[in-house]
């Protein structure tokens, strides 16, 4: 038993409870819950009973949360696929499952999402000159998480230097 945050001694079945009330609130995946019953104080052996608990009853699937956190992130946040393995990467996502759902992305989007984000960006960005408002822009498009190459493509099809 551990003190939880109100100083009540909390017990794993406790533990399992809250996780399995926030599951079903919002789609988590196991690194997140992990890290929870670690800021509880869990031991290792615990943590790995109750996390497998949450597992087998369906309450927690890393492929389906990678899937829509790949379909959130891309549709609303305008991500790009670089951004969005890296993040999938830190949330402690397998590889098998980044790249199985990164390829069900629909690749066709990328480009269109890229052109809206940066031809709504444009206007934003105060240049001193067109070399300036290229930098920005690219760095703008990378940072989003998008490959280099098709940002400076996109950018040159903005600015009127299709090459």
């Amino acid at each position: 038993m551990i003190k939880g945050e109100n100083h009540k001694a909390l017990t794993p079945q406790k533990a399992l409870e809250r996780l399995q009330y926030l599951c079903a609130r919002q789609e988590k995946c196991t690194h997140d819950l992990v890290q929870k019953l670690r800021q509880w104080g869990f031991a290792q052996a615990e943590i790995d009973k109750i996390v497998g608990k949450l597992s087998s009853d369906g309450y927690v699937d890393d492929n389906r949360f990678a899937r829509l956190y790949v379909r959130e992130k891309s549709r609303i946040n305008k991500w790009g696929p670089i951004k969005l393995r890296a993040m999938l990467v830190s949330k402690g996502i397998a590889k098998e499952i980044i790249d199985q759902v990164l390829n069900e992305l629909d690749n066709a989007e990328n480009p269109i999402n890229l052109f809206g984000l940066l031809n709504k960006k444009m206007p934003q960005v105060k240049a001193k000159n067109n070399f300036d408002l290229r930098s920005k822009l690219i760095r703008f498009g990378a940072s989003r998480g998008f490959a280099l190459d098709d940002v400076i493509k996109v950018v040159n099809r903005l600015l009127g230097n299709d090459e």
